[in-house]
């Protein structure tokens, strides 16, 4: 089992690039706010359709955390899927186990650009049970939970398969008011995935302070007249798990209104095709007070922008949003002009 380290006065150590690494993650580990050493980081090369160890991916590089909790794995450029994974004592299966200590990190897949370091940091739980029993229809049921205590008011989304990164619409979005939910499901498998933000809503991308979940026990195989019945801790992402100035954080976009001055308050959506349809590859935090915000995709790469306030479906009557073109090999800033839709 991992051994922990105290977080508090812990200062940010071998992080700095060693001598000939060009690139890769690099970030720390915690489970509840302790640093821990010895866990086992893995990361998955990504392509459309894959995720990492549950479509049967092989890891590209592995490092264990140092006693600080930091980690660093060099990588060529490219996409990645990030997993951390401490075996509790008499547990050998190479899959997440009850009392296993895990996290696959929920900004997946990251981006690694030539010459830079993206900073992942890992927020862990310990892996709960999962029991299965018979009935006449059926079903998924259980609790979400953060601390031990049930999520109020979150989401809970059913995937068929990883399809775009879990981006985009789920094949069900459950609204969970108490923590405890119960889905008939038809047989077939299942991606679970909840998330809670801070700011609301059942669309965006996960930013500090949400409180967010992949289930350890993904897929979930449900079969006929069997109720899987789980919990799903959540975890908040954590800025101090991840602040390394050094690191590449995407495509620099700038949002105005049609008069120039900045906007807030608005997400970038990126899309490979002109149409700007389907799901989008990356999407961008809120922008700031300055109109500024990065979208997490490889540098220089052709993308089709949009910025809009809202997010899930098209814009709607009247809402106000802004294009932006990409070309290959760009690399912004990218201006983006708000106007009202017709």
């Amino acid at each position: 089992m991992a051994t922990v380290a105290s977080l508090a006065g812990v200062v940010l150590l071998g992080l700095a690039a060693r001598a000939g690494a060009d690139q890769g993650v690099r970030g720390r580990v915690s489970l509840g706010g302790t640093l821990v050493e010895g866990l086992v980081v893995r990361t998955y090369a990504y392509r459309p359709g894959t995720f990492g160890p549950w479509t049967g991916e092989r890891p590209v590089g592995e490092a264990r955390t140092a006693t600080d909790g930091t980690y660093r794995i060099e990588l060529p450029p490219g996409r990645y899927v990030v997993e951390g994974l401490a075996k509790a004592e008499g547990n050998t299966g190479s899959r997440p186990e009850p009392g296993d200590l895990w996290c696959l990190y929920s900004g997946s897949p990251v981006v690694v650009t030539a010459g830079a370091w993206t900073a992942v940091g890992l927020n862990l739980i310990r892996v709960p049970e999962e029991r299965r029993s018979r009935s006449e229809r059926s079903r998924i049921e259980g609790v979400i939970t953060f601390d031990g205590e049930p999520v109020e008011k979150c989401y809970l989304y059913l995937y068929s398969g990883p399809g775009a990164a879990f981006r985009g619409p789920a094949r069900r979005t459950v609204p969970v008011r108490t923590g405890r939910f119960r889905v008939a499901v038809p047989p077939g498998t299942y991606y679970l995935v909840a998330r809670k933000r801070a700011r609301g809503g059942s669309y965006g991308p996960i930013e500090v302070g949400d409180r967010f979940n992949f289930y350890a026990g993904n897929p979930v195989r449900v079969g006929a007249g069997e109720v899987v019945r789980l919990e799903m801790p959540l975890v908040e992402r954590l800025s101090q798990l991840e602040e390394d100035p050094d690191a590449y954080h995407g495509l620099l976009v700038m949002v105005t209104g049609q008069d120039g001055q900045p906007l807030a308050g608005y997400h970038v959506l990126a899309y490979p095709v002109p149409t700007r349809s389907g799901p989008p590859m990356a999407v961008s935090s809120p922008t700031g007070p300055d109109g500024r915000t990065f979208v997490p995709i490889p540098p220089g790469s052709a993308a089709y922008l949009r910025a809009r306030k809202s997010l899930g479906g098209p814009p709607a009557e009247g809402e106000p949003f802004g294009d932006a073109d990409v070309a290959e090999g760009e690399t912004g800033p990218v201006p983006i002009r708000v106007g009202v839709a017709r």
